[in-house]
């Protein structure tokens, strides 16, 4: 090989070499992209809601527990005649006594007595007129069918048409008759307290109880 061949040799050489380091260079100087970054919104705090406590439940007072409401009752009268009326207290319920006597000997039917509470303003049946209850609740007793006279025309029932108890300790009780005509009678029971009031027939009378 001659020297120029050996010259030409070394330069290609050279040349090949300085464009692969041209090459590496490039790449090297050629910065990679940095990624861009998106930013995030901050996270609002969820607010915490409280709870809100239920009203307490008012308990109930003595009272409205031991009230006691008056039901309707309806029977059949021992006679179609009452002879007697009485006021009974006692320790633990007051009594008021309807007594009936023999029946006429005509009735007009069967003679029937009812119980309900009474509702102010209390009057008189057949005038009309107000009737003065005392007691915290009333009650009217009432029976139909009745024979007001005798055979000779006298009254069956000759007693006294009011009566009032007031005691202290257990407060009042008032029976009054508001009605006494063709063959009914009325009677209003004032009393104090919420004791319960029922009416039963204990042989030939008729009984109104009130429970303490």
């Amino acid at each position: 090989m001659t020297i120029r061949s050996v010259l030409l040799a070394v330069a290609l050489a050279v040349a090949v070499v300085g464009c692969g380091s041209a090459a590496t260079a490039s790449s090297v100087a050629s910065p990679t992209t940095p990624p861009t970054l998106t930013p995030t919104p901050p996270t609002s705090p969820t607010p915490t809601v409280a709870a809100t406590p239920a009203p307490p439940t008012p308990a109930p007072t003595a009272s409205a527990a031991a009230a006691c409401g008056v039901v309707p009752e309806t029977g059949l009268l021992p006679s179609d005649r009452i002879t007697n009326v009485e006021v009974l207290p006692a320790p633990r319920h007051d009594v008021v006594r309807f007594t009936f006597g023999e029946g006429s000997l005509d009735p007009a039917g069967p003679a029937t007595g009812k119980l309900e509470a009474a509702v102010p303003p209390f009057t008189g049946g057949a005038s009309g007129l107000p009737i003065d209850v005392h007691g915290d609740h009333a009650v009217q007793v009432v029976f139909t069918g009745m024979s007001l006279q005798n055979d000779v025309g006298q009254p069956v029932y000759d007693g006294p048409r009011e009566f009032e108890v007031n005691d202290p300790s257990r407060g009042r009780l008032h029976v009054v008759l508001f009605e006494e005509f063709e063959g009914q009678m009325g009677w209003y029971v004032g009393y104090d307290g919420p004791g319960c009031v029922t009416l039963s027939r204990e042989g030939d009378s008729i009984v109104l109880a009130i429970d303490s």
